[in-house]
């Protein structure tokens, strides 16, 4: 039991010490995530005050640059012709493009600090295509709703004439109905009336008939 406590505790002391190690960071290290648009100017400034110091430009892993102040030496291993390096603490992207986009570190080297190192993560965005694309987005937020409403009001449309043309046709239907049946009604009255009309004739004939043979 004592020894899980003894495990348990260092894990602790462990964790603590990880994360204060976390909070508190390189010193020697200053690190910075900025973005530009195509077109634009970018200007990298690596600050320092100390005379006769070192410095080295990188893209990525790539050597750009690079200055010793002791020996006052440059050598310059530009990736673009773009790239421009003054006083050898400034280092200037002219008309910035797509695959400029990367991380860019300055590593400086002094007698006073020692070494240390900026780092730059530079984003490259394209205005025309975020144009583009929020244009399209606010295009079907508009589209897309009016379409939906249009389709239903086209299918309401179609309800209302479908139960129209349904509605006449029972009204035709009742009335062809209606037509029989008075059709029917007359004919048995007409039937009725030969009917009497028939016995009337017969009778006024057994009248006659009656007449003619007690003259007689």
């Amino acid at each position: 039991m004592a020894t899980l406590l003894s495990w348990d505790l260092v894990s602790v002391v462990i964790m603590l010490f990880l994360v204060c190690t976390e909070s508190v960071g390189d010193p020697t290290k200053y690190q910075k995530n900025i973005s530009a648009s195509l077109g634009e100017i970018v200007t990298l400034v690596c600050n320092n005050s100390v005379t006769n110091a070192s410095y080295i430009w990188k893209k990525d892993t790539v050597l750009i640059f690079s200055h010793s102040g002791i020996r006052n030496k440059t050598e310059r291993k530009f990736t673009s012709d773009r790239m421009s390096v003054d006083s050898p603490t400034k280092l200037t992207i002219f008309n910035v493009e797509l695959n400029d986009t990367g991380n860019y570190g300055c590593q400086v080297t002094d007698d006073q600090s020692g070494v240390r190192t900026m780092v730059w993560n530079l984003t490259i965005t394209n205005n025309l295509t975020d144009n583009a694309e929020h244009s399209l987005q606010r295009l079907l937020l508009f589209t897309i709703p009016s379409a939906i409403g249009g389709v239903i009001l086209c299918i309401n449309i179609c309800c209302m004439v479908w139960l129209c043309r349904k509605r006449k046709q029972e009204q035709i239907s009742l009335c062809d109905r209606q037509g029989e049946v008075q059709q029917e009604c007359n004919e048995e009255v007409i039937y009725e009336n030969c009917l009497a009309t028939d016995a009337e004739q017969h009778c006024q004939h057994g009248h006659t008939t009656l007449r003619e043979k007690e003259a007689e």
